[in-house]
């Protein structure tokens, strides 16, 4: 009667075949962490990336609110017509200029 012996997981494929690109053939498995920081340290990053956030949303408002203010018989006047779309919102550095010549 034969008997049956359980043998060891295979070894991982550390060799190179003729079929495996260049590019792969000595290429490490990185494992990267998603959150790299814990504890009080994560609590802070979370506070300064909500300041960030509350910053942007400031200026970005505060862009909005310039553009309301801007007449649109200004806005084209001083575009001469380089608006691709009246749709098309201004960027900030356009609406920045119209808002100087405007003043």
């Amino acid at each position: 009667e034969k008997r049956i012996v359980p043998i060891a997981p295979a070894p991982e494929k550390n060799y190179v075949t003729h079929d495996t690109p260049p590019n792969l053939q000595y290429r490490k498995k990185v494992h990267f962490r998603t959150n790299p920081y814990t504890g009080p340290q994560a609590a802070s990053i979370a506070r300064r990336n909500a300041r960030e956030r509350n910053r942007v949303k400031q200026v970005n408002d505060g862009f909005n609110a310039l553009r309301r203010h801007l007449p649109a018989s200004v806005v084209a006047e001083l575009s001469g017509g380089a608006r691709r779309g009246s749709g098309k919102k201004l960027s900030k550095v356009d609406t920045l200029r119209m808002v100087v010549q405007y003043i």
